[in-house]
């Protein structure tokens, strides 16, 4: 399937889902992708579906057919190029297919930051999938940063001054709220569908309405859905719980988060802006400080590495332990109020305690891989067994005398 996000001169971008190919471009009525114009012939192009993507052919028109500022007769086109036909421009965005695009220029997107290929690929088809009325899937593993992209596509569509409205359904049908209620309770809305992986067939059925309703234009709503799961996989199992043609719907764009294991290159630029988030400055960090970030695996993803931040800066502790009871317990409550939390530590300190942090963990994980064998670990590291200690003791290790 292949989505186009069409721009007519003047007009607000639409966009359309091409699931049967050749798909014919053109004013004639019975056209796949219907053009309006002088210089749209009747029958102006074609889009064919061939092994390595999508070709486009012109079928003889005047006005021609132009591919990024180039008349074209026919060829090979990939996702995300732009064709333009008389005064439209039609771009070519992945429907229930996960393809490369070329990359973006941008290291974030809204509060989604990422200067990887990965990230900036993503970037690309986000810049021209947030301002359209597009259901968007979002795949991607637990922690990826799902629901933040989510959260930016909507702040970047005709639809940020109205509400979100989240549906998750990890959570039991009495306490999430309905799909029916919040169509009736909204004339304008962005609807997320938080873990669609795990969506029950009652929910699927009602989901199957609210889709139709949208592209009947009964409802006026931006429809943003997340999986930790490929659901055009578990659709195509036989018998399989997740039906395949609310995955049509659900996925006129099917876009991948990338885990942190393949954009470890941005470990340092979100450090630094979990640094700033959690101390209120950046610290000064240097080249090599993060070195042991990036050597560590992270499972749980960007959720993780702020998780171990927090947990590094000392910044969340436990609620203070006051008297069983009596007068004592009252002047405790009076001094020390139950939500008291530390207070972020300055930036040099954040700076220095951070470091210290991921270098123990790193150690930690050597010495663990080597069987808390000390001389097994110098002998890996290259390091004399005396510097190895010394090196574990002033971080923290409780290390033999020799």
């Amino acid at each position: 399937m292949l989505t186009l996000i069409i721009e007519a001169d003047g007009a607000a971008p639409r966009a359309l889902r091409l699931a049967r190919f050749p798909s014919r471009i053109g004013r004639q009525a019975d056209s796949d992708v219907r053009l309006a114009g002088w210089r749209v012939a009747r029958l102006h192009a074609e889009i064919h579906r061939i092994e390595r993507g999508f070709k486009l052919v012109d079928c003889g028109s005047l006005g021609g057919t132009w591919v990024n500022g180039q008349k074209l007769a026919g060829g090979v086109v990939t996702v995300g190029t732009e064709v333009t036909v008389g005064r439209t421009v039609l771009q070519l965005l992945p429907g229930d297919l996960v393809v490369p695009v070329p990359p973006s220029d941008r290291a974030s997107f809204g509060p989604v930051l990422g200067q990887s290929l990965p990230m900036r690929q993503l970037f690309a088809l986000l810049e021209r999938v947030a301002p359209t009325d597009v259901p968007v899937l979002l795949e991607g593993e637990e922690g990826s940063g799902r629901t933040l992209v989510a959260k930016a596509i909507h702040a970047s569509s005709r639809f940020a001054a109205s509400p979100v409205m989240v549906v998750d359904f990890r959570r039991a049908p009495g306490d999430r709220p309905s799909l029916a209620a919040i169509a009736r309770g909204h004339e304008t809305f962005t609807l997320l569908l938080d873990y669609l992986d795990q969506a029950l067939a009652a929910d699927m059925t009602a989901l199957h309405t609210l889709y139709e309703r949208r592209e009947e234009g009964v409802l006026d709503a931006r429809i943003i859905a997340t999986s930790t799961t490929d659901l055009r996989a578990q659709a195509d199992v036989p018998g399989a719980r997740f039906r395949r043609e609310l995955l049509v719907h659900a996925a006129a764009v099917r876009l991948m988060v990338p885990p942190l294991s393949a954009r470890v290159e941005d470990i340092p630029l979100l450090v630094r802006q979990f640094a700033r988030e959690i101390c209120g400055a950046e610290p000064e960090f240097g080249p090599s400080d993060f070195d042991r970030a990036m050597a560590r695996a992270y499972p749980g993803n960007v959720r993780e590495l702020r998780a171990l931040m927090v947990k590094a800066l000392q910044v969340e502790a436990a609620p203070p332990t006051l008297p069983p009871s009596g007068v004592a317990r009252g002047r405790a409550a009076l001094v020390m109020p139950l939500n008291v939390r530390p207070k972020p530590p300055p930036p040099k300190v954040a700076r220095d305690r951070l470091v210290a942090f991921f270098e123990h963990e790193w150690y930690a994980s050597r010495l663990a891989a080597c069987h808390n064998n000390y001389s097994e670990m110098a002998r890996a590291l290259a390091l004399p067994r005396r510097e190895l200690l010394k090196r574990m003791k002033a971080l923290g290790f409780s290390v033999p005398d020799r």
